[in-house]
């Protein structure tokens, strides 16, 4: 993996998974000390996760991690509801064996990261739970444009899935059932399931604005801990043989 790879899958993760928050400043010079390598891969990734929608770059100010609006938020899940109902349909018509088993597998995992608290676990498995129609209704270009929103929207599903109101233990329930349904051979229903459970982040932005959040001392770049951050999504050590 090249420097400019691990540095971009890394501050990815962290910004998905709420290790750095959304609107804060991200310093160059010290998550690439923090990171142990120099600024250049930092500053090529921090490009890639521009044009994935996941930072933005203010000229004479720096780089933020993105801060959406609700209009933001309600285009790009609309979107992605518009892309993951006709994956869903055409994986049912041309794979439908293994989407079950994809879907089956996804179910499962999410049910035991449930009670031992392995969100992280969660979240893999509800992005795999997705990508089982995404990845076999047979048509890339739905994938790829689906890859456009997908870390932004997601790393806003973390949020909503660990704050108040069970949206976790919901998303789990809607999972169970849209596979029941599918099941059934409803699938009509099952795609009405699935939009409004993409949906639903719309209602939880009602009334936040992150980019409010700039400025204050709690998300100057140069005052965070990286290395704590990045620890959790550090490379596995290469065993000795």
């Amino acid at each position: 993996m090249s420097m400019t790879r691990e540095a971009f899958e890394r501050i990815r993760d962290a910004i998905v998974s709420g290790g750095l928050e959304l609107g804060e400043h991200l310093s160059e010079a010290a998550i690439a000390n923090a990171l142990r390598m120099s600024k250049a891969p930092v500053r090529a990734a921090f490009i890639e996760l521009r044009d994935k929608g996941l930072v933005s770059v203010v000229p004479q100010s720096g780089t933020y991690v993105f801060s959406p609006t609700p209009d933001d938020v309600r285009t790009m899940s609309e979107f992605r509801a518009l892309l993951e109902d006709q994956a869903l349909r055409e994986a049912y018509r041309l794979r439908p064996e293994v989407m079950f088993r994809r879907l089956v597998a996804a179910v499962d995992t999410m049910r035991n990261a449930l009670p031992g608290r392995d969100w992280d676990g969660y979240r893999t498995a509800d992005n795999a739970y997705h990508m089982a129609f995404l990845e076999e209704c047979g048509n890339p270009y739905i994938l790829r444009a689906y890859n456009l929103t997908s870390s932004a929207l997601e790393a806003l599903r973390v949020r909503l899935q660990g704050g108040a109101g069970n949206f976790r233990e919901r998303s789990f329930r809607e999972h169970v059932q849209m596979l029941d349904l599918l099941r059934a051979g409803k699938l009509d229903e099952a795609a009405a399931m699935l939009r409004d459970h993409i949906l639903i982040i719309n209602q939880w932005m009602t009334g936040r604005r992150f980019s409010a959040d700039r400025g204050t001392r709690k998300l100057k770049g140069e005052d965070r801990d990286y290395t704590t951050i990045f620890a959790a999504s550090a490379p596995p050590t290469p065993r000795a043989v």
